[in-house]
């Protein structure tokens, strides 16, 4: 069994050494024969077979490994052309972006100088060659597009230049500030770095400067406009030691056109919306608390909408400020309401028991008062004074004077068959100055109650008092609102 075994073997290993002879040596032995100095060109394919057979050498940076070179003679540059945006989002703080990604430097292994052409060679070569490890420092997810092969494009120049072409779509992080949202401006950011090399062993630059990236103005957003575009070289420090690095950087302005007409106007509606109230009928209760929750519900919809599409972050957007102004001032017209159907409904009849309640314990104790007065104010005779039955008749003050000089003249008796007057006899004078004094401070004290009662009388709330509510309300709202959008808009667009 063993013994099988190792024929098996010995067949196998025979069958691998007569096809790679078949495979290189008869391609090698053509390239040889091939005379590039006859007039008679050699094809493309052979010296391409000839630059992959060199490949096999390729497993260090170019020149890294003779001494006769400078530590920065191996040059990378970079050249990207954007194909496209395809989304910014908030939510993630990212952005995805398709682009043809193409760095370019030398290496003079693969030089050959013998014929002036330059070789594009299939995409499968380059895991063949040597490729510097650029990647993209903020990338979240990214892939190479694969159809209908992979889009990646090698060429080669005489000199030994490569040109390293690749088709990629990434989706890069982009920390942004959503303060002045949706009024704000982003900037957004591609880190390119090479993860292993530092920058003793190669270097970044942009080719050609500021126009290295391409077709940006051929680019079109739909919430966003690019303001502007810069390009930056670097060199990061880290303990393994310094890194090259390019910054490709976005500046990008958000449309407001379209949350003007999705957030900005419907709530500038609904708050005049909530407004409407104020000119119906105070005693319509059904027909203003359903538009005033309504018009709340609506904001509350709105707000709830928005926060949806955003992240959940710790601080006040722009846009929050607004949807919080206005669900205020909403929430403040059905509060109004309110206020008017207490003053009137509610508030109204319970202060006026209230009064009811008073004036009834203020006539009750002028009754008792008066009673007691009543039995304190007979003269010596047993007769009642006229003056007092005028004041317990409400005898207004003016006439208090007369009523006096009357009972100066007069007294009247009473007595068990009724009032009876009697002849007018001589005045007692110092009887008649105590009733006077008397009688003095009795119509000051009816005068003092009365006053009472009547700016009692005055804070009961009537059918004017609640319209000039609604009417105050009518000025107050709309002119507080158009001061809060100035300063609001005034802020935030400068």
């Amino acid at each position: 069994m063993q013994y099988l075994e190792k024929i098996g073997c010995w067949s196998l290993h025979v069958f691998c050494r007569t096809f790679l002879f078949v495979c290189f040596f008869f391609p090698i032995n053509f390239a040889i024969n091939c005379d590039f100095r006859d007039q008679t060109p050699c094809t493309s394919w052979t010296w391409t077979y000839r630059v992959c057979r060199r490949s096999f050498e390729f497993s260090t940076v170019p020149y890294i490994h003779s001494c006769a070179m400078n530590a920065h003679d191996t040059l990378f540059s970079i050249i990207i052309n954007i194909a496209s945006i395809d989304s910014i989002s908030e939510v993630n703080m990212d952005y995805t972006i398709t682009m043809y990604f193409q760095q370019s430097w030398r290496d003079k292994r693969l030089a050959y100088g013998e014929l002036n052409l330059n070789l594009t060679l299939d995409n499968r070569v380059a895991d063949q060659l040597w490729l510097p490890d650029t990647y993209f420092l903020n990338d979240k997810k990214s892939f190479l597009h694969g159809v209908t092969v992979k889009n990646r494009m090698i060429r080669l120049h005489p000199d030994g230049t490569v040109l390293y072409g690749l088709r990629i779509t990434t989706t890069a992080a982009c920390m942004m500030d959503l303060r002045r949202y949706p009024l704000d401006e982003q900037n957004c950011t591609l880190e390119i770095e090479s993860y292993g090399y530092t920058t003793d062993d190669i270097v970044f630059f942009w080719q050609g400067g500021d126009s290295a990236v391409t077709g940006v103005d051929k680019l079109e957003l739909p919430q966003f406009s690019i303001v502007d575009i810069r390009l930056v070289s670097k060199e990061v420090r880290f303990t393994t030691g310094s890194y090259p690095r390019l910054s490709l950087s976005f500046r990008i302005k958000r449309n407001i056109g379209y949350f003007i007409l999705q957030t900005y106007m419907p709530s500038i509606l609904i708050t005049i919306l909530s407004w409407v109230s104020f000119w119906i009928n105070y005693d319509a209760s059904a027909a203003r608390v359903a538009l005033g929750v309504t018009t709340v519900l609506t904001m509350t919809t709105i707000n709830t909408h928005l926060r949806e599409t955003l992240p959940k972050i710790p601080y006040v957007k722009a846009i929050d400020v607004y949807l919080m102004g206005c669900f205020v001032f909403v929430f403040l017209a059905l509060l109004e309401y309110a206020f008017v159907n207490y003053v009137f409904f509610g508030r109204g009849p319970a202060q006026q028991k209230k009064i009811n309640e008073r004036l009834n314990k203020v006539n009750n104790e002028r009754t008792r008062y008066e009673e007691k007065r009543l039995r304190e104010q007979v003269d010596a005779y047993g007769n009642i004074l006229l003056t007092t039955l005028e004041m317990n008749n409400e005898v207004m003050p003016s006439d208090v004077g007369s009523s006096v000089s009357d009972s100066r003249n007069s007294v009247m008796s009473f007595d068990s068959s009724g009032v009876q007057f009697r002849k007018p006899m001589a005045p007692r004078d110092g009887f008649s100055h105590h009733s006077l004094d008397r009688s003095a401070m009795r119509s000051r004290a009816n005068c003092r109650l009365r006053r009472r009662s009547s700016k009692l009388k005055l804070k009961i709330p009537n059918l004017s008092d609640v319209s000039t509510i609604d009417k105050w309300s009518r000025v107050i709202f709309p002119i507080t609102f158009g001061f809060f959008n100035l300063i609001y808009w005034l802020y935030y667009v400068n």
